[in-house]
């Protein structure tokens, strides 16, 4: 349902726009929710975006319209507005957001906007942006609601009605000494229900769950999954709290953490912007293939003499068995990824990762290999042509003992390159997609035609 109302949207304004009735654009756009409006413009041109941006009532309503929309039309959609109409878009978001949009900004571009903030207001912001990108430090956001341990919960509730336009995203009321400490924490629920003379030290929850500025973002997702909270703290290295990051943002971390690894496990790079070039995504896409082209290379030049020597039924179950093996390796090769990103995966017992995942190959093979090595055979004994009992039995134990084989390493390789490259340091949605699938070709190409040579020469064939 709400796809097909949001797609109704998109073709009312862009048709609209074609037949130039602004002012009924400007009214349907009036009606929208700035989350529905930001959702559409990845379907309109780069002038139609510019002409909606334009046509929005207010500086309010552009600014949480760019703070939901993709980073990428960020430059296309402010840099017409005037300065200072870009300065009263700015004031109006949230100082995390107002670092993302300067991030996306070309430094020439960045830098006014930034001196023409005010000077409270540009100090948080390059705070944020003194950090890195990935950081807790890096998405925070200095719009919290603290106070003294002494604060009474009377002094509190009152404060926090006088300041709640400032704060959206007053979940919880963090207690501080008075050298701005992180002591303690009040959900709104503990403060409304305490009594109204209690100071917040007597009231408050002492053991905080925070992260420090220089956290990975993606542990603080983990954080903020594992006990449901709607902001985590941000400390210093002396435990001084500097921000909260919010679950809005741990959403969209989790969201590009979850496209960046699957991209790489794909062998494509990084997201693009939606509208970028062939030759970016060419330059993108080009060098991830390059194992794969070397590893074709090879199983080429190992395929070659087996052909020869083996003839051309079994080279006919080579794509099943390359294939089957390759699914079962990514198949792995995902699990361990997905496990590594989310926690799920404990790297203090990964001998016991390994074991399963060398089972479930087993398993897998010896069921497949049942399968399509009782099919070769069948194959075989349909095109005998007076081909002795002992071949057809030949051709299905070759294929169905290559199979369990290839799959066992399969499952094996996926689950053994992941833990590595963790264990290095490295980045394992990087070496897993191409890389695993690329050294399974050569692998399950000389496992395949070992086990027929052996197999042949244990049971006196020849060719």
């Amino acid at each position: 349902m709400a796809a097909t109302r949001q797609g109704l949207l998109l073709e009312s304004i862009q048709r609209l726009l074609r037949r130039g009735a602004t002012a009924r654009v400007q009214h349907l756009l009036e009606k929208t929710r700035t989350e529905d409006i930001a959702h559409l413009l990845p379907g309109l041109t780069v002038r139609d975006r510019r002409s909606v941006f334009d046509l929005l009532p207010s500086a309010e309503t552009q600014a949480l319209v760019l703070a939901e929309a993709d980073r990428s039309f960020t430059q296309e959609l402010i840099e017409p507005l005037p300065l200072q109409r870009i300065v009263e878009v700015l004031r109006a978001l949230d100082t995390d957001d107002v670092a993302d949009i300067l991030r996306a900004l070309p430094d020439e571009k960045a830098e006014p906007l930034l001196a023409a903030l005010h000077a409270q207001e540009s100090g948080l912001v390059e705070e944020i942006l003194g950090y890195g990108p990935e950081t807790a430090g890096g998405i925070m956001s200095a719009d919290y609601f603290a106070l003294n341990r002494d604060t009474t919960v009377t002094d509190a509730i009152r404060t926090l009605q006088e300041r709640g336009e400032e704060l959206d995203m007053a979940f919880y009321i963090y207690v501080i000494n008075e050298h701005g400490h992180l002591v303690g924490v009040v959900s709104l629920r503990q403060l409304v229900t305490s009594k109204p003379d209690r100071r917040l030290s007597e009231v408050m929850e002492p053991e905080v769950i925070s992260v420090t500025t220089d956290a990975d973002q993606e542990d603080v997702a983990s954080i903020v999954a594992r006990y449901n909270f709607l902001a985590v703290p941000v400390v210093d290295e002396n435990n001084r709290l500097r921000g909260i990051v919010t679950v809005d943002d741990i959403i969209d971390v989790i969201k590009d953490e979850a496209t960046e690894d699957i991209l790489k496990l794909a062998g494509a790079g990084e997201q693009l912007a939606p509208e970028a070039p062939a030759r970016d995504h060419l330059r993108m896409r080009y060098p991830w293939l390059i194992a794969s082209c070397i590893s074709g290379f090879l199983a080429a030049f190992i395929l070659e003499p087996f052909i020869g020597a083996l003839g051309a039924f079994l080279g006919s179950f080579v794509p099943i068995v390359a294939g089957m093996a390759g699914n079962v390796g990514i198949q792995s090769s995902t699990i361990i990824v997905r496990g590594l990103a989310t926690g799920a995966v404990d790297t203090t017992r990964s001998g016991a990762v390994v074991r399963r995942e060398v089972l479930v190959g087993l398993a897998l093979g010896v069921g497949y290999g049942l399968i399509v090595g009782t099919g070769a055979a069948l194959v075989a004994w349909l095109q005998s042509d007076g081909r002795p009992p002992l071949e057809i039995v030949y051709a299905g134990l070759a294929v169905g003992l290559s199979l369990t084989a290839s799959m066992l390493i399969a499952a094996t390789v996926g689950a053994v390159i992941p833990l590595a490259c963790f264990r290095f340091g490295l980045d394992p949605a990087v070496a897993t997609g191409p890389f695993v699938t690329s050294s399974l070709d050569v692998i399950g190409l000389l496992s395949y035609f070992g086990i027929a040579v052996a197999l042949a020469m244990a049971l006196g064939l020849h060719g």
